[in-house]
């Protein structure tokens, strides 16, 4: 019974509940391994729930004893978990003292897999407390990891996670060739084994170009890419990507005065917003709209006044030929 409960995550108050009847049984056995499991089981399910203080505590002791059995591979995991509740918690020096302990245990034991997550989730934190720089040199060390044990998951999240950086940066040609080699990689896996997550990558490599040319002022292209990703997004079961394709993609129409392209994109993404109930999404969408609408109107007044001024132009030119 415990193993088929174990065997998904554990998302509900009974199977918490049960897990902990678990947990005490272990302690009164002296089951160490038993004490270890649960515990583990109960950081994690609390992460799942956004109980980030209550993970940390179990968390914490999952780290006392793997330590106290020198159980190397349990130590890295813990403190992976520490480090991911902590930075949940907008608590990103402490995460990143963790995730350095971490590091050093998977160079110890020699989980170059495990290092390279340690090495992203590094570059992550960094990336959010606005320290590019070191996010890159993380980043960079992540890639280099991943292209050598054949990682293709992890090349292609540290290729698309320099690329964000560098655009964060304002570095637009570097984030556009890493951008390029996520995109090149993510197809070449889809042509090979195909696969959602894969696609999902593609889609995010072509909105990520999409973006960076929007930053150059390369319009056109930036549809391309964006129109791309959305041909891909509409495949898949995600509508929220679904609705940031559309909306992107309306803001670069705007951009090259297709309005009512433009508009429509908005439309469609402001339809799926509602749906989902992302109330943020969907405000930010109807503001967008709101100043395309005046944008518009404004448009078509500068018009007219354009003509009135011309005529007025005319008239003034013909009564001094008089």
């Amino acid at each position: 019974m415990t193993e088929v409960i174990r065997s998904g995550s554990l998302n509900n108050i009974e199977s918490i509940e049960f897990e902990k009847r678990c947990l005490h049984k272990a302690r009164e056995t002296g089951d160490r391994n038993g004490e270890v499991t649960c515990l583990r089981s109960l950081g994690n399910a609390y992460d799942s729930l956004g109980e980030y203080h209550l993970a940390i505590e179990f968390y914490q002791q999952w780290l006392d004893i793997a330590r106290e059995i020198g159980d190397g591979a349990g130590v890295a995991k813990s403190l992976s978990g520490l480090g991911n509740a902590y930075q949940s918690l907008g608590k990103y020096q402490r995460a990143i003292e963790f995730y350095h302990q971490w590091l050093s245990i998977t160079r110890k034991i020699g989980d170059r897999t495990g290092e390279g997550i340690c090495l992203g989730s590094l570059g992550n934190t960094y990336e959010y407390l606005g320290k590019y720089e070191q996010a890159i040199e993380f980043y960079q060390q992540w890639l280099s990891i991943s292209k050598k044990i054949g990682d293709w998951t992890g090349e292609c999240i540290s290729l698309g996670s320099l690329g964000n950086t560098y655009e964060s940066l304002g570095h637009y040609q570097m984030a556009i060739e890493f951008y390029q080699q996520w995109l090149k990689l993510a197809t070449s896996i889809c042509d090979a084994y195909g696969g959602q997550s894969q696609r999902n990558g593609k889609a995010m490599a072509l909105s990520g170009l999409g973006n960076a040319y929007k930053a150059l002022g390369q319009y056109q292209k930036a549809v391309e890419f964006h129109q791309y990703s959305l041909e891909i997004r509409r495949g898949l079961d995600d509508q929220n990507a679904e609705a940031n394709a559309w909306f992107n993609l309306g803001l670069v129409l705007e951009k090259i005065n297709r309005e009512s392209e433009a508009m429509d994109a908005f439309c469609h993404a402001r339809e799926i917003y509602q749906a989902m109930g992302l109330d943020a999404s969907l405000q930010d969408c109807n503001h967008a709209i709101e100043l395309l609408s005046q944008n518009v109107a404004s448009a078509g007044s500068r018009f007219w006044f354009g003509r009135w001024l011309s005529h007025l132009s005319q008239l003034f030119k013909a009564g001094a030929n008089q």
